[in-house]
């Protein structure tokens, strides 16, 4: 698939002048995947954005129809660089920025505030995945959609130990001072397992879509490989049947 048959055209947007081909290329192919073919859960939606960056994925939920996005990031100089990219584009009165950690402004919400929650890119770079998934379960959005590195499971333990795949965790270590790591000062975080994420979304009662980017007509796996090999994985999670 050339870059003229995506849904949204990621190349000729601001957010690609500063990216190299191949992160173009990944970009393009995470937003066709994750948004454009789940488009019944951006297009007229109110979306909160978690982790949001400077707004890179906002940006094509944007233009794939949302009425508006809500981006949440911890650190100022990515919010700054957002709000500066944003007002470039036909969408700056309809992207807003908050200065905050998540799960403080997770916790802050009321049931029904957004239609649909996104987390592409953060699940990785926390210890609080249950945290997180009690807080989709308290504010009930109609989609949620995840995209984050996973480790593999150990089906030799869980299968033959538990009779069902293990919900477990693979803990690594990042540096808080690099801006694509953890704002968490001691750098710990941990990778979850498809079969958590699965077990918890089937825990608080929400249905869910692994992301085939396998069978997707892939030719330019150039900074996919992540995807290609099976150690980041994503879904789109649904309450309900979208009418």
């Amino acid at each position: 698939m050339s870059s003229t048959t995506f849904t949204v055209d990621y190349s000729s947007s601001v957010y690609a002048n500063r990216a190299d081909p191949a992160g173009v290329n990944r970009f393009s192919w995470r937003t066709e995947l994750i948004l454009a073919k789940n488009q019944k859960s951006i297009k007229d939606k109110k979306i909160l954005d978690l982790a949001c960056n400077t707004g890179r994925m906002a940006f094509p939920c944007l233009e794939l129809g949302a009425k508006s996005v809500t981006g949440v990031e911890a650190r100022p100089e990515l919010i700054e660089r957002g709000k500066e990219l944003i007002s470039q584009t036909p969408y700056r009165n309809q992207m807003e920025f908050i200065q905050s950690d998540l799960f403080h402004y997770l916790e802050s919400l009321e049931p029904g505030k957004f239609d649909t929650i996104i987390c592409l890119g953060f699940l990785y770079h926390t210890v609080r995945q249950v945290d997180f998934f009690r807080l989709m379960n308290k504010l009930r959005p109609q989609s949620i959609l995840i995209d984050t590195n996973v480790a593999k499971n150990y089906w030799w333990f869980g299968r033959k130990s538990f009779g069902q795949p293990p919900a477990l965790f693979l803990t690594q270590f990042e540096d808080p001072s690099e801006t694509r790591n953890t704002t968490d000062v001691d750098g710990i975080v941990f990778w979850p397992t498809t079969s958590f994420l699965e077990q918890m979304f089937e825990r608080i009662n929400y249905s869910y879509t692994r992301v085939d980017f396998k069978n997707a007509g892939i030719k330019d796996w150039s900074a996919m490989d992540d995807y290609k090999k099976g150690y980041r994985a994503a879904y789109c999670a649904t309450l309900e049947a979208i009418r």
